[in-house]
């Protein structure tokens, strides 16, 4: 028969509780407390009974209360270890912390992921840092994305360089929500900025800086090589700054390269952008923060004072609606509200910003390649040449109108671009949009706020839709109809769906105009002593050579008569 150190057997009680208690009525003399429901030990006092009773009651429910509360901890996991995941796409191994960040550091981020979906497949998802991501290399996933479900993946993640740069993301490259406010911003761009009509206002912007862009070659020489980006680079920057500000800004070049300088932090890929619940920390840490509004600082100062500048020239009446510059137009609709939205200053500045982005970076480098690929195809070069020369026999000078008349004469033109954009879009991997909700594409679940990258380098390049596809080959689009509205989704050079970038035309004009030009007047080689061009890329929002363009250039026609 059991019993206690102070000798109550087990007849006494069939639960056994023995406690040591204090008893501050005897001094602290201990005594044992062997409880029964009914039962009590005479030689207990009565009071320290009843105490030592409702003492041990209370350990008892604590005993209950933690009992119950490791119950349903345990009963929880539990739930969450059975309960059906969401079938997530395929793809590599993450690492503890930055998942997949390492694969993309220092590397081009398009041929990485077309690498990696070699592996894992056209719909494959990744942890970069703390950020869920899936990446698309198929065109029958990129239409799943950008047509069937673009109500849902039409939202822009949210970016430190657009919240500090683009004024609180309002522009339309990182305006986040494809909502209200961006529609009609995008319909004010539409009509009062990118319309055909105001494109071919300035026409005259176009060739006067085309013409002073081959007098500049001309003056150079032959023999010694000359820096054709250099060149492009002072084109696109004057076109853009005499449309948008009426003028060639003195502070256009630090304007452009304050802009080139937010490109790097652009991309999402960024380590503050990687962590979102560190964003602030790490962005004081790697100083991204402090370059980011270094960098607005010079793009606000410069369009301050370029903005207070046309208001006075509104107000005094010295500008005609035929001459209007972008900037003045913009000014115009402040207060206007046709368009459903409040247009303010920084409305203007935002909007300005974005043309820009793209009609110097991205035109500049789309004709940076186009010239590269025709110096590494002598033949296409040729043909091309040919052409342009049979159409404009006899013609120092080509201006757009001739462009227009020329009508069919120079269709290889075309083909030329569009093979450019190809193999050499602006932007290899279409800015990346954001999930609102869950969604289900070929049988796996991309769950919401996930970042969704479009590799449109990777598909424009894909073997399965294109034959010969890392050849340069205008023909290829021949009798083709696709263009370059995003309609079809193995060509997406500008993207598509609501987020399509409305302003291509825009630079199209340029581009078109500046090929046929320095085709027409210059035969084009190496430099002595060079065999092959490197055609390295570099990536900061677009996609551009790594080294400068560096050719010499023969007068094929006699310089202009004075």
């Amino acid at each position: 028969m059991p019993f206690c150190r102070h000798g109550h057997g087990g007849l006494c009680c069939r639960l056994y509780v023995c406690a040591y208690l204090s008893n501050p009525i005897t001094q602290g003399g201990q005594y044992c407390a062997c409880i029964r429901s009914g039962y009590k030990k005479s030689h207990e006092p009565e009071e320290h009974s009843q105490h030592n009773i409702m003492v041990l009651t209370m350990d008892d429910d604590l005993v209950y209360l933690c009992s119950a509360l490791v119950v349903s901890v345990l009963a929880i996991a539990a739930v969450q270890l059975l309960k059906p995941r969401p079938r997530l796409p395929p793809g590599p191994l993450n690492l503890p912390v930055i998942g997949s960040a390492h694969r993309l550091v220092n590397a081009l981020p398009h041929r990485t992921m077309r690498e990696l979906a070699g592996v894992y497949g056209p719909l494959m998802y990744l942890r970069v840092g703390h950020v869920p991501v899936v990446v698309v290399t198929s065109k029958e996933v990129a239409r799943e994305i950008l047509k069937t479900h673009d109500a849902i993946f039409a939202t822009r993640p949210k970016l430190m360089s657009g919240d500090i740069v683009a004024y609180g993301s309002t522009d339309l490259l990182f305006c986040p929500t494809p909502g209200d406010y961006f529609r009609k911003l995008r319909k004010l761009c539409v009509q009062e900025i990118l319309s055909n009509d105001r494109i071919r206002s300035f026409q005259d912007v176009r060739e006067d800086e085309v013409r002073s862009l081959v007098e500049d070659i001309r003056a150079a020489g032959p023999s010694a090589p000359l820096d054709l980006s250099r060149k492009i680079y002072k084109l696109t920057n004057g076109i853009v700054s005499r449309a948008a500000f009426g003028m060639k800004s003195s502070k256009a070049e630090d304007f452009v390269a304050a802009i080139k300088h937010s490109f790097v932090y652009s991309t999402g890929f960024s380590i503050p952008d990687l962590f979102p619940g560190f964003t602030g920390i790490l962005s004081f840490l790697t100083g991204m923060r402090r370059n980011l509004e270094g960098v607005r600082d010079t793009i606000d100062g410069i369009l301050e004072e370029i903005i207070d500048e046309r208001e006075k020239i509104l107000k005094s009446g010295r500008s005609t609606a035929s001459e209007k510059n972008l900037v003045e137009v913009l000014l115009g609709l402040i207060g206007n509200e046709d368009f459903g939205f409040p247009i303010t200053r920084s409305t203007v500045k935002a909007v300005v910003l974005d043309i820009f982005a793209g009609g110097t970076e991205t035109s500049g480098t789309s004709m940076e390649w186009a010239m590269s690929e025709l110096m590494m195809n002598p033949k296409v070069m040729r043909k091309l040449q040919g052409e342009i020369r049979e159409a404009f026999r006899g013609k120092e000078f080509i201006s757009e109108t001739d462009l227009r008349a020329s009508g069919s004469c120079i269709k290889y033109l075309g083909l030329v671009i569009k093979e450019t954009f190809r193999l050499h879009p602006p932007a290899p991997i279409l800015v990346p949009r954001e999930s609102t909700e869950a969604c289900e594409i070929n049988g796996y679940v991309i769950p919401a706020k996930t970042r969704v990258i479009i590799n449109s380098w990777a598909i424009m390049r894909d073997p399965q839709y294109w034959e010969d596809a890392e050849e340069f080959r205008p023909e290829r689009f021949e009798g083709s109809r696709m263009d370059f509205h995003g309609g079809c989704f193995e060509y997406t050079p500008f993207g598509s769906g609501k987020r399509m970038c409305p302003g291509f035309n825009y630079g199209m004009a340029s581009m078109e105009l500046t090929l046929v030009q320095l085709l027409h007047s210059f035969d084009w080689s190496l430099p002595e002593g060079v065999d092959r061009l490197d055609m390295t890329e570099t990536v900061s929002l677009s996609l551009t050579r790594k080294t400068h363009l560096m050719l010499r250039a023969v007068p094929h026609a006699p310089p202009p008569s004075s």
